[in-house]
């Protein structure tokens, strides 16, 4: 295989590891892609090495080589951020997101009198602590419904729904409204 044909296959190689980070960075895979990366790592050290006779492929072998430690640097930064327990910002692709936060439909009714929907506050939290949303919008309107009214036949009074935070969990709960 010539040097050309090699380098055109360790960019490739470098998109799909830098997307397979992507997915683990937003949740969707588990474990972080480290055998991969270290594969990379060899196959970019062994291209350095190699007598290249044309400055195109030097370039780009030396632009594979600046974009794979900057990608690693940061890696390891966004890493070392999640073990500390710091926040780490959600993904901005819509694409690796949840399914639920990829195609959300239009806004649901406004619950307890807030100037944002419930099931937009309650997505911004999720997201905000690094957590899955794992609903969608039609299905948490349909379960808040439902308890709303399960609750409301119970206490025999109206109640609203807020968002509650608890050991790093958010948590919807519901809260009477006071009678006037």
């Amino acid at each position: 295989m010539e040097l050309t044909d090699q380098i055109a296959v360790l960019e490739r190689a470098l998109q799909e590891h830098i997307r397979k980070w992507e997915m683990f960075f937003s949740g969707v895979e588990k474990t972080p892609p480290q055998i991969e990366r270290e594969r990379i790592n060899r196959r970019i050290r062994f291209l350095s090495e190699q007598t290249v006779n044309r400055r195109a492929e030097q370039f780009r072998i030396e632009q594979l080589q600046h974009r794979f430690m900057t990608y690693s640097m940061n890696w390891e930064r966004m890493l070392r951020e999640r073990e500390e327990g710091r926040r780490v910002q959600p993904h901005t692709n819509p694409e690796l997101r949840a399914p639920a936060a990829a195609n959300v439909p239009p806004p649901s009714p406004v619950e307890g009198g807030e100037s944002e929907p419930l099931f937009d506050r309650y997505c911004a939290a999720k997201i905000e602590h690094g957590v899955d949303v794992g609903v969608d919008r039609k299905t948490f309107d349909e379960q808040i419904a439902a308890q709303k009214k399960k609750i409301e036949e119970r206490l025999g009074r109206e109640v609203r729904f807020e968002l509650r935070f608890e050991d790093d969990q958010v948590r919807v709960v519901a809260r009477k409204i006071k009678k006037e």
